[in-house]
């Protein structure tokens, strides 16, 4: 579990904590670690807050769609009841000129 953390090993962890130790200090570091997890606290919020809004609009964009649909089913429905009439109209007056002849 240690070395699957955020697709790091193991020993690039080890190496970048000793880093940290080097640069900061071993009294800096407990302050840096309070500060990341308050960034990524926040982090989190914000994601969340944007997954809700997502979701409050989903039924808003759902409705929209369904209407869109509508709209477009009705009007492939004319448009085939159009070309289906003008089809067998032309059946119609190519069959009654093949009898006249």
């Amino acid at each position: 579990m240690f070395g699957t953390l955020l697709f790091i090993s193991g020993q690039e962890i080890i190496f970048a904590v000793l880093i940290a130790l080097l640069l900061f200090g071993s009294k800096e570091i407990p302050k840096l670690a309070r500060t990341f997890g308050k960034g990524m606290k926040e982090f989190k919020r914000a994601t969340d807050d944007i997954k809700r809004e997502f979701e409050n609009a989903s039924p808003e964009v759902m409705d929209d769609f369904k209407d869109i649909k509508n709209n477009l089913t009705k009007d492939a429905t004319a448009i085939t009841k159009n070309l289906t009439k003008d089809a067998n109209d032309i059946v119609k007056g190519v069959k009654k000129n093949l009898d006249l002849k």
